[in-house]
Parts: C-alpha cells; sequence; structure tokens
C-alpha cells in the first residue's frame, strides 16, 4: 500500500534531469541559441588592453593632466608668436607645389637665452610684475555665533 502511494508521488513530484528547460522545444526558441553567429567583442581603442590606463576612461573624474615645455618649445614660441596663416583654396595649390620643390630644411634648433636677449622683450619689470601665489581666504565668523559649550567636539562656524 505505501508502495504505490509513493510510487504516485514520485511520478508527480520527480524532476527530470534530462530536460534542461521547461519550455518547449520549438515555441520560444527562434532562431535556436545555436544557429545565432557567436559573439565577437567590438574592437575599438578602449577595448584594447595595452597603453589604456584607469585614468583615461574615467569620466567621472577630471585628473590633471602634466604638460611638459621644454625651453626649446618656449624659445619657438617666443621668436615666432603670431599663429601661421592658412593659405586659401587657391593659393594652397600653388604653395603646395611651391612646397615640393623646395627642399627640406631641418628645424633649427632654438635656444631660450639667444631668444629672450635678441628680442629685446623683457617678460618682467617694473610695470609688468609677474603673478604672486594665491593668497589664504580670509573669512570672517558671523557676530550671531554661538559659543562652543564646554566638551563640545566639531563646532560649527558661520562664515559670511
Amino acid at each position: 500500500m505505501f508502495d504505490k502511494f509513493w510510487r504516485a508521488v514520485g511520478k508527480r513530484v520527480w524532476v527530470n534531469d534530462y530536460m534542461d528547460s521547461t519550455l518547449r522545444v520549438g515555441k520560444f526558441r527562434k532562431p535556436a541559441p545555436l544557429n545565432n553567429p557567436p559573439y565577437k567583442p567590438a574592437i575599438t581603442e578602449a577595448s584594447d588592453i595595452s597603453n589604456n590606463p584607469y585614468f583615461k576612461r574615467d569620466v567621472r573624474r577630471n585628473y590633471p593632466r602634466v604638460a611638459v615645455y621644454s625651453q626649446q618649445d618656449l624659445a619657438k614660441l617666443l621668436s615666432k608668436p603670431e599663429a601661421e596663416k592658412i593659405a586659401s583654396s587657391a593659393d594652397g595649390a600653388a604653395a603646395t607645389s611651391a612646397e615640393q620643390k623646395s627642399p627640406v630644411i631641418p628645424p633649427q634648433s632654438f635656444n631660450l637665452v639667444s631668444v629672450l636677449s635678441t628680442s629685446g622683450l623683457k617678460p618682467y619689470s617694473s610695470s609688468n610684475l609677474p603673478p604672486t601665489p594665491g593668497t589664504n581666504y580670509k573669512y570672517n565668523i558671523s557676530p550671531e555665533q554661538e559659543g562652543e559649550g564646554p566638551g563640545q567636539y566639531y563646532p560649527i562656524y558661520n562664515v559670511y
């Protein structure tokens, strides 16, 4: 009697190990998962592991970037402060053909001391002083400030 009972319970409760899903085979699985093409990750500069540190990808923080200027860079800027003008389209064709005919001249090495001495420009004078370092903000405590209580930690100051 118990044997029939447990057999009936087993038929209703038994888990079929061979069914991986309770969905019918052709009902919702179109196309079948095996027929889909394999996933290929996007090949972009951001997905490359090398030379891709976190601070370059982090858009929430704006990390300061170090800019290094050599004395040659400063000498170039001081010797030619005007920006080069872009030729118009009609003059551009003639300019490019002239540039192709002329031999390539290597860039001269600029020396900051010689550029400053020949330019006659004094970077600073008595009327044009260099910028002073920043000073601390001077604040005044509000006269309505409550006094600190005895043993009070972390007092709050009203600043105006």
